[in-house]
């Protein structure tokens, strides 16, 4: 009796441990992902306007559509950070924050409507040169979306003792 206690102490304390490790790592990378979005976000925007700039018809709608997305891309990060922040061991025993990456995920959706507002608009440009680089910039723009989305699903599916009861009650 007194063995299978010990063992189980043991393999206890060793989870305890390689979790451990794996969040101190982690933690190195606190905000980085959050940070990296919207500096991406910025460099992208900055590029929508210089584009919507060479076209007349459609500048001033895509200039707000990139407007949006700035401060869109602004809420986004900050619950990205928040999500980054919670402590290691806090998300071992019960969980990612479910609250902030549901906000987060439906932060992404108004940057999936700004995707598709600004792809509605590129049917009436007139400036094949202002149609091209707003292409260029939508693509790049969805690629940061399509890594925003994988970092959500990634910390939704992270291990936990007892995720499954907090998932339960929410």
């Amino acid at each position: 009796m007194k063995n299978k206690f010990y063992i189980i102490a043991i393999l206890l304390l060793t989870v305890f441990f390689l979790s451990g490790a794996k969040t101190f790592a982690q933690e190195e990378d606190k905000g980085k992902m959050s940070e990296q979005h919207r500096n991406n976000v910025a460099k992208v925007v900055e590029e929508i306007k210089k584009a919507a700039d060479k076209d007349a018809v459609i500048g001033e709608e895509v200039k707000i559509v990139a407007d949006e997305e700035n401060e869109t891309a602004k809420d986004v990060s900050a619950k990205m950070e928040m999500v980054e922040k919670r402590g290691g061991f806090k998300t071992f025993l019960i969980g990612s924050d479910y609250k902030n990456l549901g906000a987060l995920r439906s932060e992404l959706m108004t940057t999936q409507n700004h995707i598709d507002r600004m792809t509605k608009s590129l049917e009436r440009s007139s400036s094949s040169e202002a149609k091209t680089d707003l292409e260029i910039q939508i693509k790049a723009l969805d690629g940061i979306l399509v890594k925003a989305q994988a970092f959500a699903t990634d910390l939704e599916g992270k291990f936990s003792l007892f995720g499954w009861l907090v998932r339960m009650f929410k």
